[in-house]
């Protein structure tokens, strides 16, 4: 665990003390926030014994914020996406024929070659390179199209005499006896394991073909860190193809081998074949279905055939749509195929890196970076437990690395320094399909990588920062749809119940989302609501912070009323939780029944009840837009308006009530003082902002008495008069004015 997550455990405990995240004061907004003590305890919880979470069950608006843009990644999955087997035999090289073996190419082959191929960038420069040097290591990554240029390249110089070699050929013993060389011919060759010989190995070959007039192309892919020195005058990096050329060279291919040619797309169709195909190709539901913002030249040959095979009436639309939602799973099943390499340290790296992708993507570069290493830890120990590993230093490039996982930074303003927004170098994969992928893959074909992943979603809990347990928490929602039953007890389940606020925290976020899956939401909603019912306070706490999501029950009312029961339990133990849920439910449908219910509660006679009332009215008035986990689409715009003064402003007939809820704080005993702060912070801090004319109006509704006009008069000579920040003269006069009005109406 870093030190950070050490300081975290210790930290943030289950009674919001003075201590959290590593000794520093309690945020405002954050989880482990609780409001000051007031009279009769009104915001303190008192003796609950040691299992009580306190405090607020939300976190803040960053948080928040960041739990809508994670699941958005996940928003592909429906009853078509494929996290199946085997897709079958996919040819990357010629379309859909067979992987070639070793010896020499087939006639057909190179004509299908010759047809198709679609020159990459620098393709004159490298066959020049290969002319005078007989030798080149070409170093690209999977489905880039390295074998297709290899082979093309050693057809021009060999003039049709190409073979491939077999990928666990020992090129030291080439030209030996029994492996010789044949004069003029053309070689192509991807080792078995990715490693090329030493220089000095390379250097022989290399003579050994400039004597028989002979050529050869290795093909490698690059590692994370640099190349070699030695090998730099071999090397030679491969850029792909553009896929618009690679799509039409394809389609025309198809066509003319299947009889379409350039003929038209059907009985007084405006367009020929090869149009209508790259169109359809090109067609937004098709590239949405991809879920790939690029395509490499193999998967760009693949869809040419797909489209090819629609337009000539061999695969319907759906069937196509279908097939197009594989192509971000075959991607990820390449990556984590098995093999001699899959389990080696550099493998195991690479493999932590795209699942740190898949988890965390959007976020910081750095983070997803040190997520990564963590988890290439856990993947270690868990291959060989005796085995202790570091962490490489210079041999770790981030070119490299962004290439293995089809990713790109990109410049992003995140909430990562006190709340406020900050341009950080953020890192995704190129493909929305590509994250839900990954995740599926591991959950349905690797049963032992779930012990490893579930430990480090566990210890990026720890992490203080929402930039990593926010979207971790989202990624292990996801998980409960690929296996609800063993996530919910190895991870979500005793998370639930620990003492830690962030834990309870993780769990509602992970649930948010997967509550409503028609699959397992009918199961974790009887669990919640068990959570709710249970004599544990840990686990009821956790259960209000579920509720505050809006999709832990079929109504609103049901969640009302849970929330009503779980803040009333025990003389009000957990009210501050169950009242900022009530607050959330009211931002995420800013209707009247919330409102009611917070009413009701006030004019009970019971003083539970009362006290869960007045505390959620307060906590109403604290709220901004954006602390709400999931605000109404009313309140767009709004971000850093009270949420009090949003909703009056957006839904006007609910003024009066709200208005009356903060009356009756203000007129009551034990939430007098933290109220009162609440209105001298609006005072305070509406200056010049767009909600300054809302609060105007809104004062009116809160002076319903001569004592209500004098203590807001008084309120304002005193903020007037505060030697550290005093309103200014002219805000001064405003907020007296419009409350002299209001009280003169």
């Amino acid at each position: 665990m870093s030190a950070d997550g050490q300081a975290a455990e210790q930290g943030q405990d289950r009674r919001g003390g003075e201590a959290s995240d590593g000794g520093h004061p309690p945020q405002k907004g954050t989880a482990e926030e609780s409001r000051p003590a007031a009279d009769d305890g009104l915001f303190r919880t008192g003796d609950t014994g040691p299992g009580a979470k306190e405090g607020r069950a939300a976190a803040g608006g960053a948080e928040a914020r960041i739990a809508r843009e994670s699941r958005a990644a996940f928003s592909l999955h429906d009853a078509s996406t494929y996290i199946g087997g085997t897709v079958g035999a996919v040819n990357f090289l010629l379309g859909g024929g067979p992987r070639l073996l070793a010896g020499p190419l087939p006639d057909d082959e190179l004509t299908r070659l010759r047809r198709r191929f679609s020159k990459p960038p620098g393709y004159d420069d490298l066959k020049r390179r290969l002319r005078d040097d007989h030798l080149v290591v070409l170093s690209g990554q999977p489905g880039t199209g390295r074998m297709y240029t290899a082979l093309s390249l050693l057809d021009d110089l060999a003039l049709g005499k190409v073979s491939r070699l077999d990928p666990g050929s020992d090129l030291t013993a080439l030209g030996d006896e029994g492996n010789p060389v044949e004069d003029a011919h053309g070689y192509a060759l991807e080792p078995l394991d990715g490693r090329l010989p030493a220089e000095l190995h390379l250097d022989r070959l290399c003579r050994l073909l400039a004597d028989r007039g002979s050529f050869a192309v290795l093909l490698t892919v690059p590692g994370a860190g640099d190349q070699a020195s030695g090998q730099d005058r071999y090397h030679h990096a491969h850029e792909p193809a553009a896929t618009e050329g690679v799509l039409d060279a394809q389609v025309r291919a198809e066509l003319e081998e299947h009889g379409g040619g350039d003929g038209q797309g059907g009985p007084g169709a405006a367009e020929s074949l090869p149009a209508a195909a790259l169109r359809v190709a090109a067609a937004p539901e098709i590239r949405g279905a991809l879920g790939l913002e690029s395509l490499l030249p193999a998967e760009a040959a693949r869809l040419a055939g797909l489209a090819a095979r629609h337009v000539t009436g061999g695969l319907p639309l759906p069937r196509l749509t279908a097939e197009c939602r594989t192509f971000a799973a075959e991607q990820v099943r390449q990556w984590f195929a098995g093999g001699a390499r899959a389990e080696t340290l550099p493998a195991l790296r690479d493999a932590a890196y795209r699942i740190a992708l898949a988890v965390l993507g959007n976020s910081s570069f750095n983070s997803v970076a040190e997520a990564a290493e963590l988890l290439v830890w856990e993947l270690s120990v868990t291959v060989e437990p005796e085995r202790v590993i570091g962490r490489p230093l210079l041999s770790d490039g981030l070119e490299a690395r962004l290439a293995s996982a089809r990713a790109r930074t990109q410049l992003r303003d995140l909430p990562v320094v006190g709340g406020a927004d900050i341009p950080v170098r953020t890192v995704r994969f190129r493909g929305a399909a590509l994250a839900p992928a990954v995740l599926a893959h591991l959950w349905v074909h690797h049963h032992n990588m779930r012990g490893p992943v579930l430990r480090w979603l566990g210890s990026l809990c720890e992490d203080p920062r929402a930039d990593v347990w926010t979207r971790a928490a989202v990624a292990a929602g996801e998980l409960c749809r690929h296996d609800c039953a063993h996530t919910v007890s190895e991870l979500l389940g005793p998370m639930a119940a620990s003492t830690q606020a962030r834990r309870g925290l993780f769990v509602a976020t992970a649930l948010e989302s997967v509550l409503d899956d028609p699959q397992v939401g009918g199961a974790l909603r009887a669990l919640v609501k068990q959570w709710g019912e249970s004599d544990d306070g840990d686990l009821r706490w956790t259960a209000a912070a579920v509720l505050s999501r809006g999709t832990a029950t079929a109504t609103l009312a049901q969640a009302l009323g849970a929330l009503g029961r779980i803040g009333t339990w025990e003389d009000g133990r957990l009210r501050v939780a169950a009242a900022d849920g009530v607050v959330h439910l009211l931002g995420s449908a800013p209707v009247a029944e919330p409102l009611v219910r917070m009413r009701g509660w006030l004019d009970d006679s019971r003083r539970e009840f009362q006290y869960l009332g007045l505390v959620a009215a307060v906590l109403l008035a604290d709220f901004r837009v954006e602390d709400v986990w999931n605000p109404a689409p009313e309140l767009t715009g709004r971000e850093k308006w009270p949420l009090a003064l949003a909703i009056t402003a957006t839904r006007t007939e609910l003024g009066p009530t709200v208005a009356g809820l903060l009356w009756t704080a203000l007129n009551t005993g034990p939430s007098y003082k933290v109220a009162l702060d609440a209105v001298a912070d609006w005072l305070r801090t509406c200056h010049n902002t767009p909600w300054e004319g809302e609060l105007l109006r809104f004062l009116g509704l809160l002076t319903l008495t001569q004592d209500d006009r004098n203590r807001l008069l008084s309120l304002i000579k005193e903020l007037s008069e505060d030697p550290d920040e005093p309103l200014g003269q002219e805000h001064t006069r405003r907020l007296w004015q419009a409350v002299q009005e209001a009280g003169n109406r």
